[in-house]
């Protein structure tokens, strides 16, 4: 997938939040024509480790192999673990799953993820040769204090009609919506515009939050969230990117 070059990744936070103002005037929240036959889940997860170095012990003999231990003083090393999974839709079939892993060089900061994530993610989407027609994000669109969530960021990075689904909320005033599946109340801003719905995808279990990110409306988005739902509370998608990442993390932990 071609990714567009809009700026750097290695900033300071309050440079993170002046590239989110000027990149908030590129999105478009109007609905795209194009049919639906592939949609993506982009999912991240985060490691702290020991750096570890090789112990200049001599070997008792030549088949004794040196092992890994912790250095004294070593530092810890974070990484973050990407993963894209691409199903068909509406039959939600995987079709297609990538991952990468990176050093993070990015603080937690709330309303800035897409700095912590972004690289990573992108380097997933730079693997797949199935471009999806729209991308789910674990994250938000622009149910967010300056309109430029993960979905939003990366929707016009990678030129894509792209969705917000977050599990938890971050920005905006709602009320819960009704206790079955489909039920929604719409979230609004401190100025009352609207930026996104409380989705419930499962009745009995908390709901989502469901935003534009880019190329497409919110009703669109609420359709596509449900359509890609099934058994569980997070669309087919998002879920397999979710526990893909985490498998990534596991393994390379396990590897270390």
């Amino acid at each position: 997938m071609k990714i567009k070059n809009l700026h750097r990744w290695d900033v300071t936070p309050k440079e993170a939040i002046e590239i989110q103002r000027n990149l908030q005037k590129r999105i478009l929240l109007k609905n795209f024509s194009k049919d639906i036959h592939l949609v993506a889940g982009a999912d991240a997860a985060f490691s702290t480790l020991d750096k570890l170095c090789f112990a200049n012990v001599k070997p008792k003999s030549t088949l004794s192999k040196t092992k890994k231990i912790i250095c004294q003083g070593a530092k810890k090393e974070n990484l973050v673990h990407g993963a894209v999974c691409v199903f068909s839709f509406p039959d939600m079939e995987l079709v297609e799953e990538k991952t990468a892993t990176l050093p993070l060089k990015f603080p937690y900061i709330p309303g800035l993820l897409s700095f912590r994530e972004g690289t990573v993610l992108l380097k997933c989407f730079e693997k797949i040769k199935n471009a999806p027609d729209v991308i789910l994000f674990d994250g938000q669109g622009i149910m967010h204090p300056r309109k430029m969530g993960i979905a939003a960021h990366l929707g016009i990075l990678l030129n894509k009609p792209a969705i917000g689904c977050a599990k938890s909320y971050l920005y905006g005033e709602f009320n819960l919506p009704a206790n079955f599946k489909g039920a929604f109340e719409y979230v609004r801003d401190k100025n009352g515009e609207l930026i996104g719905a409380c989705l419930r995808t499962r009745k009995d279990v908390k709901p989502i939050f469901v935003s534009t990110g880019h190329k497409i409306s919110l009703s669109k988005a609420i359709d596509i969230v449900l359509a890609c739902t099934k058994r569980y509370r997070l669309p087919e998608p998002l879920r397999y990117a979710h526990r893909l990442a985490e498998i990534t993390k596991q393994r390379y932990e396990k590897d270390y």
